[in-house]
């Protein structure tokens, strides 16, 4: 291995160890308010105040709260980690390549987080309501607070990423792979492909579907909106 190469996957190496040492250094500012962070997140979803959670397992009641900790850690993190890659990747990088990707980049972060936020704020209170009125009246509903976290913490993963349209379409615009034009006339399919994400990356109820389609198809007339076409 030459040693330039070698330099590389060191500065890596410590860049990503500056980052662990990041996430876990916010883990444990948020560790004492974990109990909080979980009763907030469940009193705020659910609208209807007879659905209780449960814990099946043992363990639940303090793994569970641990886990949405975690993410919230992980969150926290993603700011300075991406900020580290980007210094590991700008001395090889022109001016303008810099602010490129300093730029997206940013805009990224700040679209996954907009994902998480309406995600939490609008989608979930909504789905847990359609479940809580669908049913009976005479039915009680008790979920496990792990299948319940990982629901909602899948879901939210899932607009985050599904918030990125905008950034995918600016890219495929700006490298020149298509034109607005080409993109334009394929609004129909991209329809289909939104609820088809939806679809799989949902619960199987119409409305969570609903819920990510939509935005994900009006990110993406938001990326047509602010990307031009590659000068020739």
């Amino acid at each position: 291995m030459s040693d330039g190469l070698e330099s590389h996957f060191l500065e890596l190496k410590q860049r990503l160890i500056k980052s662990v040492i990041f996430f876990v250094v916010a883990f444990c500012c948020l560790y004492p308010f974990n109990n909080t962070f979980f009763n907030l997140l469940s009193e705020y979803i659910f609208i209807i105040p007879d659905f209780e959670l449960i814990a099946v397992e043992v363990a639940s009641p303090f793994l569970v709260p641990l886990r949405l900790t975690a993410f919230l850690a992980l969150l926290l993190s993603m700011p300075f980690l991406i900020f580290q890659l980007f210094m590991f990747m700008a001395p090889g990088l022109y001016e303008n390549e810099k602010k490129i990707v300093l730029s997206r980049s940013a805009l990224g972060t700040f679209l996954f987080f907009a994902g998480v936020m309406f995600c939490t704020a609008v989608v979930l209170p909504n789905v847990f309501n359609f479940f809580q009125t669908i049913g009976p009246d005479s039915i009680n509903i008790s979920t496990d607070i792990s299948k319940f976290l990982s629901f909602v913490l899948g879901l939210s993963i899932a607009f985050g990423f599904g918030f990125q349209i905008p950034i995918v379409i600016n890219a495929i615009i700006s490298l020149g792979v298509a034109t607005k034009k080409d993109l334009k006339n394929l609004r129909g399919i991209f329809l289909v492909i939104c609820f088809t994400f939806g679809m799989i990356f949902t619960p199987p109820d119409v409305i969570s579907q609903f819920l990510l389609a939509v935005p994900m198809y009006l990110l993406f007339e938001l990326g047509l909106i602010f990307s031009n076409d590659k000068k020739t």
